[in-house]
């Protein structure tokens, strides 16, 4: 799994009332970002453009998540989680992240991911279940997102 460094200890506020919008191809290669997302990811569009999904992935965010939500992706259907995102400077944000496979004439083309704010709440329960995963002592399993 991608590693992200460095990171920060410094959250990045969630942009007030928006949504963070982008889409990727098959093989999660950005191909679309809303204004909102390429502002707080902290790259430019031209740094994104072309580039891995998972240039954003945070190293706090367990592996289960992403094979999780790869797997129901690639079942058709349809991904909702908590997800920690690291800026370009290292700092993070959390979203909660719906995710959906773009269909064309009966075949995936693509993944159209919308993101927006989580409650504080929804926060503080992934990070506790997040790290027990990561240190291996958590018996929950992530199926359909959570």
């Amino acid at each position: 799994m991608r590693n992200n460094q460095p990171v920060t200890q410094k959250e990045y506020p969630f942009p007030e009332g928006r949504s963070l919008l982008s889409m990727t191809d098959c093989k999660g290669i950005i191909r679309l970002a809303n204004a909102a997302f390429v502002e707080t990811s902290g790259f430019s569009w031209d740094e994104l453009d072309g580039q891995p999904h998972n240039l954003i992935r945070h190293p706090d965010m367990p592996a289960a998540a992403f094979h999780d939500m790869w797997q129901t992706l690639h079942d058709g259907l349809p991904w909702t989680g908590m997800v920690k995102n690291r800026r370009k400077n290292g700092d993070f944000y959390w979203v909660r992240a719906n995710v959906t496979p773009v269909v064309r004439r009966g075949v995936i083309t693509g993944y159209l991911s919308v993101r927006i704010e989580p409650t504080r709440a929804e926060v503080a329960e992934a990070q506790r279940l997040y790290q027990k995963i990561n240190q291996g002592t958590s018996r929950y399993t992530m199926r359909q997102g959570w």
